[in-house]
């Protein structure tokens, strides 16, 4: 069981969901813990604005801690059939509380896994939010694939993690492939299309009207706030970059793996050269 604390919180979830279809306007939003969903629907602007409205605790991947990403990669193996490790064994709640159990709110990689979260958090809000397909397309795939599939995240990923046991660049990889039900960048490309329409389609069909709210980039705090049952803030609605915040998610990552790798290696290098140099004597 969860401290009353972290139940309480678990009770007042919102989950980020995904970007709605061309089809649909957006509507009104549901209240137990928004779902995130696919990528690049400006998920640092709205782990922001739900801060700015008192939510405590929202779970983006800016802020993740290495046990967070732990619990990530065991999730998507977890839940996506096209990834070599797949169990076919599905997250329970306790096991989703491991990460989300202390949040009020998560955003971006939640969004990989949004009906997984709603089975486990069915009390839970939920925002699907809308983004044209076109630039959404244009985003994923010419920012956030580059940035997570080019030769120093390849070394990061293949030689690096393992050294010092960081499952980061990997849980990554695992999360986005199979939101798009692929086994190579290139198949997820073929795949966009279909994931963009069917993923906030499944959200459509899980959530109860009451608990979700189809939201549009730019709608500003009205509709979040009618939803939410909150004040207008007196502030503006936080646009974020969130490609600046992509890229510096990136490469933090990597330059961590880096240094982690480097303190590991320093002492044999060190040993090594003592011990040729006492040889050479």
């Amino acid at each position: 069981m969860l401290p009353a604390q972290q139940q309480e919180a678990v009770a007042s979830h919102v989950v980020l969901a995904a970007q709605a279809g061309p089809d649909r306007a957006p509507a009104q939003e549901r209240d137990e813990g928004p779902v995130p969903g696919p990528p690049r629907t400006g998920s640092t602007s709205i782990a922001e604005a739900l801060t700015i409205l008192g939510y405590q605790n929202v779970h983006h991947c800016s802020k993740a801690a290495k046990d967070d990403w732990r619990v990530l990669n065991r999730a998507a193996d977890a839940t996506f059939d096209c990834l070599p490790g797949y169990t076919g064994v599905p997250f329970t709640r306790e096991e989703w509380d491991e990460l989300y159990g202390p949040c009020e709110a998560t955003t971006d990689a939640a969004s990989m896994f949004g009906p997984q979260l709603i089975a486990a958090y069915p009390e839970a809000k939920v925002l699907l939010v809308e983004r044209n397909y076109e630039r959404w397309h244009r985003s994923v795939f010419g920012s956030l694939f580059p940035l997570v599939w080019n030769p120093v995240v390849n070394f990061s990923v293949g030689t690096l993690e393992p050294l010092i046991g960081s499952d980061a660049g990997k849980a990554t990889r695992k999360m986005i492939l199979g939101l798009f039900g692929a086994r190579t960048p290139d198949e997820a490309r073929r795949n966009a299309r279909e994931t963009y329409l069917s993923h906030p389609r499944r959200i459509r069909e899980l959530v109860p009207p009451a608990q979700l709210l189809e939201y549009r980039l730019g709608d500003g705090w009205e509709p979040l706030c009618e939803f939410l049952g909150k004040e207008v803030p007196d502030v503006e609605f936080p646009w974020l970059n969130e490609a600046d915040m992509l890229k510096r998610i990136a490469w933090d990552i990597v330059r961590q793996n880096f240094y982690q790798a480097a303190w590991k290696v320093l002492p044999w290098v060190v040993g090594v050269g003592a011990v040729g140099g006492g040889c050479g004597r």
